[in-house]
């Protein structure tokens, strides 16, 4: 088994990193922009929020956990001009317009959509899944990001093209077993982003998607068994960690950006060569 550092040294690596991430001078590659970041209120989607609030965009923080989005508003120090919640189901056709009408009503445009809600609860091999748990996830991890496409890309057009970044999962790539309708919605969306890529690229918007393998997260927690689960994910793994959501937050810093106006319709695959070791 591959050897990666002992588990202080892994604790120490992700401390430093961190805070680097966090000292890291911001050059504003998001002035004037305004984006709707979903499941902004932990993990993935509140490092987003701040990530993106840090280099000058305007953001609508869209989740069902009003208390966590309020955090999330808080972390980022934002004022009425510059941040707002919204509380949506995205499984719901008319929250999600009404969504992306308050962002445009609110700051008078949409320049970018990140599709970060999804949920995942562990399920027993496919025989035994329960219809509903099916049901609920594809409703939420696939449904959910076609309707927040769906109602967002006219916005974007309208207003000469945008940015949309859809989070997928290692999980989506590699069909990881153990929550069967969490792989295969995952997977699902990163064929939606190609679809949706191949018809709106040339009406200005580029849409990508990433698919992160392991980050510490508390929806990554609370899918491991226990503590010493969770803590075993490091063994073996080439970098000796799973990855923090300020990472992720970093790619999605770029896909969003002016930065990357040659890139639609790819998925980047960030797991710290995980897979690649694997193979």
């Amino acid at each position: 088994m591959r050897q990666g550092p002992e588990a202080g040294q892994c604790a120490t690596i992700g401390a430093n990193l961190h805070d680097s991430i966090r000292s890291t001078d911001l050059t504003g590659k998001l002035e004037n922009k305004v984006a709707i970041v979903t499941g902004g209120a932990s993990g993935i989607g509140r490092a987003i929020c701040q990530r993106f609030g840090r280099e000058g965009a305007k953001v609508m923080v869209a989740d069902r956990n009003i208390a966590g989005a309020e955090e999330t508003l808080s972390l980022m120090k934002a004022t009425p001009d510059t941040a707002d919640v919204v509380d949506v189901n995205i499984s719901d056709a008319f929250q999600v317009e009404r969504m992306v009408t308050e962002a445009v009503t609110r700051f008078g445009r949409l320049d970018i959509l990140v599709n970060g809600a999804a949920i995942l609860i562990r399920t027993p091999p496919l025989v035994d899944v329960d219809e509903v748990l099916w049901d609920l996830t594809m409703e939420t991890n696939l449904k959910g990001v076609f309707l927040c496409c769906k109602y967002a890309i006219p916005a974007m057009t309208a207003n000469g093209g945008g940015s949309i970044v859809n989070i997928s999962s290692m999980s989506g790539v590699r069909g990881v077993g153990y929550s069967v309708p969490y792989a295969v919605s995952k997977a699902g969306v990163i064929h939606l982003t190609t679809v949706a890529a191949s018809q709106y690229t040339q009406h200005g918007v580029r849409i990508n998607c990433i698919a992160p393998g392991g980050v510490d997260t508390p929806q990554m927690r609370g899918s491991t068994a226990s503590a010493e689960a969770f803590s075993g994910r490091n063994e073996g793994h080439p970098m000796g960690r799973v990855g923090e959501a300020d990472e992720i937050a970093n790619i999605v810093l770029w896909l969003a950006s002016d930065e990357a106006s040659y890139v639609s319709g790819s998925t980047y695959i960030i797991d710290g060569g995980a897979w690649a070791s694997a193979t």
